[in-house]
């Protein structure tokens, strides 16, 4: 069963592809997902062997309409909903990480030859392939000629344009291995910082005489594994909460090693994405959103997607162009860098803003919000209710406790769940278990991993604190924070 409305739209091809995973068309894999996972497959289930909750669609639509936040388009989120403890900088991290472990190298004529897309694909990781493509040879346009072991910086000609941005095509089309990670400003620029921090990793190796022939996989090394890092201690932590996080990874004080301890997340041959995650626990971050954010200092407000009444490219934060001048994104506006007050994330929680309410029509035709297509994506994909899962965890809260009536969607569930026993500042128990499992469990079944090939490794480049690397130290290191 598919949800109404995920027939192709019309619009520009780049958008409708640029939302994927965010409730406008499939992933490949997510289209057919066996009750029984297959060892080899892309997305399977967590929980195989419980019912799926069948909702009448018009529970749905009600469920959904519930969740707006009936704002104005580029209005800041109010104080109620600002999260203390994530600022805005967190909510792209976690959708740069969605788009690099469901990134799909799949060229269109694979899809057409493989409509289930359950074995010919790579196996899920976080280890950033939509930087460095198929490598030098395979997708030499990443990469710098003048100096091929960089990844290609982007020069904007146009006096209206700033010079440094991804690289683009003669049309504004950014030159990178996932289009969605231009789909808006903010994220653009977060890849540019990733570019950035390779080209920064070669420069420090070269002040070590590394040999030329390691640059390349040595630069590549230590970004993927101080990214790696900041997913894990840095993000997860945040989103989970630490004592959650240090029973999931478990460290040896003696040894220095950490030890992954999987619960629920088991696989056979080789790691797949829960649809309980990709289609619920990690769709926490949809909440996260505010309606619109400030780049910079120079700047007002400015809402994430073009609106119908805000069409013109300067008056909204979405992508699929060359960054206009003076749009640089100001980093100690989106983190806490050197005493600044950023932009907070949204709580998290059963609200979310606009314009996720309301989507542009080249992504959703209806206009229909997010939420609604979150929820009947799930119910499409026959994910169990949110009680069902959490009794099989083991981490039940009465639903009076949460204020539900009777078996629940199973994102909406987890969102109520963080909203009552959180606060709305991190996950709750179900959803924080399922999300640190999931990403830790990747880093465990990638061979090239820092969990795999160095247990006990810590971070090498510098840091504010010494044997830590956050977000912050990362864009640092990339030279575009203060």
């Amino acid at each position: 069963m598919s949800p109404p409305g995920d027939t192709p739209r019309e619009g520009p091809p780049e958008v409708t592809q640029a939302f994927d995973h965010h409730g406008a068309s499939r992933p490949r894999g997510l289209e057919f997902v066996p009750r029984s996972s297959f060892p080899e497959g892309r997305f399977g289930r967590m929980f195989r062997f419980l019912p799926p909750l069948d909702p009448p669609d018009e529970i749905l639509v009600a469920l959904g309409e519930s969740m707006r936040a009936r704002r104005l388009p580029g209005a800041p989120a109010p104080a109620t909903r600002d999260n203390p403890d994530l600022p805005a900088g967190y909510t792209y991290l976690g959708q740069f990480v969605d788009h690099d472990i469901t990134f799909d190298p799949g060229s269109h004529l694979d899809r057409q030859n493989d409509p289930d897309s359950l074995h010919s694909f790579r196996t899920p990781r976080f280890d950033l392939d939509s930087l460095y493509g198929s490598g030098t040879a395979d997708s030499p346009f990443l990469y710098d000629q003048e100096d091929p072991v960089k990844l290609l910086v982007g020069r904007n000609q146009a006096p209206i344009h700033l010079p440094d941005d991804l690289p683009r095509n003669q049309q504004g089309r950014a030159l990178i291995g996932d289009p969605r990670n231009d789909v808006h400003v903010i994220i653009a620029q977060l890849h540019l910082a990733f570019i950035r921090f390779h080209n920064a990793a070669v420069d420090h190796l070269r002040t070590r005489f590394t040999p030329p022939d390691d640059l390349l996989a040595e630069a590549s090394r230590l970004t993927r594994w101080h990214y790696q890092w900041v997913v894990v201690h840095d993000y997860v932590r945040r989103v989970v909460g630490s004592e959650l996080l240090d029973q999931v990874l478990v460290a040896d004080p003696s040894t220095g090693r950490s030890s992954p301890a999987l619960r629920f997340f088991q696989w056979k041959r080789q790691p797949f994405i829960p649809v309980e995650f990709s289609a619920a626990a990690y769709r926490f971050g949809h909440s996260q959103v505010r309606p619109g954010y400030q780049l910079n200092e120079t700047l007002e407000t400015l809402p994430m997607l073009p609106e119908p009444r805000v069409p013109h490219p300067l008056q909204h934060l979405g992508g699929f162009r060359p960054l206009p001048k003076n749009w640089t994104v100001q980093w100690d506006r989106f983190l806490h860098i050197g005493g600044s007050s950023p932009q907070l994330s949204a709580m998290i929680g059963t609200t979310i803003s606009d314009p996720l309410a309301h989507l542009p029509e080249n992504v959703d035709g209806q206009r229909r919000s997010l939420a609604l297509l979150n929820l009947l994506r799930g119910k499409a994909l026959g994910l169990p209710s949110g009680q069902a899962v959490a009794a099989a965890m083991g981490t039940t809260v009465p639903d009076d406790t949460l204020g539900l009536d009777g078996p629940t969607p199973l994102w909406f569930y987890l969102l109520r769940e963080a909203e009552v026993i959180a606060g709305g500042r991190r996950l709750g128990p179900t959803a924080g278990r399922m999300v640190a499992e999931v990403l830790v469990g990747l880093l465990e079944a990638d061979p090239s991993s820092f969990v795999r090939v160095a247990p006990a490794w810590g971070p090498e480049l510098p840091a504010e604190q010494p044997g830590q690397f956050t977000l912050v130290d990362f864009l640092r290191f990339a030279g575009v924070a203060p």
